[in-house]
């Protein structure tokens, strides 16, 4: 008897994706699914989708809720599920038909926490490119090298042991919630497999949250790495705290840019979020291992902000030459 594998799909505004997402989940090569579609409050035909695949197929459970977000939905299903292994599908996206089966595999062979498949992008004329691509082949990574996934902390194409989750929810309300939580679920794994296989289809769409203009939400990913900074000093691991720190800076840096001082709730995060930025400015400037060119784009954004905009732009890369 296989082990149940729960798989959470919240589903919120995706009436136009949400059958190929789910039927990618029924077809799949490994049959021992417990499917739970979370309708965060969809105001479209979501919900009545979502009731008709549960009519056809027992292995599905609709939770229908108020509209909370992604990580509200992705937290009701965790509350409930109750399959030995778990696995998240974003509702527009879809996966491959053995792409469980891939990961279940992987992850019982290797001794693993979880298991980590490749990702393909899908844009909406269906043209595929690589997205994610972790490894070749299969590859079981441990220890202090489990770290070096920590600017890759999606929480779909992979598959986790129930207990990663015994203890953690994805904060409600807040985008980046994967970013949030990743150093949390490092902290719980001992040993993780990439199977070096394309399991998942990401669906590229220029209408979705994060591919959408610059708005004050996009500045969570700041609270987000604090979090992880303050992880990162807490195991000894000041170098990768650093780059966080850095990666703070360039999100600082783009809100700056963008945020407007005349509205009063841009001007209450722009307060909170230098305040962030200011711990992050005493450390760096420090450190022996950042150099001068960097240092003063650091002096620069924390004394004349509108001239650090003016100096390098909009946007500032995640890689700072």
């Amino acid at each position: 008897m296989h082990p149940l594998i729960s798989v959470i799909i919240p589903v919120y505004k995706v009436e136009k994706y949400l059958r190929k997402c789910v039927d990618s989940v029924l077809c799949q090569t490994y049959t021992e699914l417990e499917i739970l579609l979370v309708d965060d409050g969809s105001p479209d035909n979501c919900p009545a989708i979502c009731d008709g695949y549960a009519a056809k197929d027992k292995r599905i459970k609709v939770i229908h809720k108020p509209n909370g977000g992604l990580s509200d939905a992705r937290n009701a299903a965790l509350d409930v599920m109750t399959g030995q292994y778990v696995s998240f599908v974003d509702s527009d996206d879809f996966i491959a038909p053995d792409a469980i089966e891939t990961l279940f595999s992987a992850l019982v062979r290797t001794g693993a926490d979880i298991a980590v498949g490749n990702m393909k992008g899908v844009n909406e004329a269906g043209e595929i490119s690589d997205y994610y691509v972790p490894a070749a082949a299969e590859k079981v990574i441990e220890g202090e090298e489990l770290l070096s996934t920590l600017l890759q902390p999606c929480a779909p194409n992979r598959l986790y042991k129930k207990d990663i989750f015994s203890d953690l929810r994805y904060p409600k309300g807040k985008l980046y919630e994967d970013v949030f939580i990743y150093h949390k679920i490092l902290a719980k794994t001992n040993k993780m497999v990439f199977t070096g296989t394309t399991v998942y289809y990401y669906l590229v769409r220029s209408g979705s949250i994060m591919h959408g203009e610059y708005n004050i939400r996009f500045t969570d990913i700041i609270d987000a790495l604090k979090s992880r900074c303050e992880w990162l000093d807490s195991i000894e691991q000041p170098a990768l705290a650093n780059e966080a720190r850095l990666f703070i800076y360039s999100r600082v840096a783009v809100a700056y840019a963008h945020l407007d001082k005349s509205i009063p709730a841009h001007q209450k995060r722009l307060r909170e979020i230098t305040a962030i930025y200011n711990e992050c400015y005493a450390v760096l400037m420090r450190s022996n291992n950042i150099g001068a060119k960097q240092k003063f784009r650091l002096i620069l954004l924390k004394y004349c902000p509108k001239l650090h905009t003016e100096l390098f732009g909009k946007k500032m890369p995640l890689a700072l030459g």
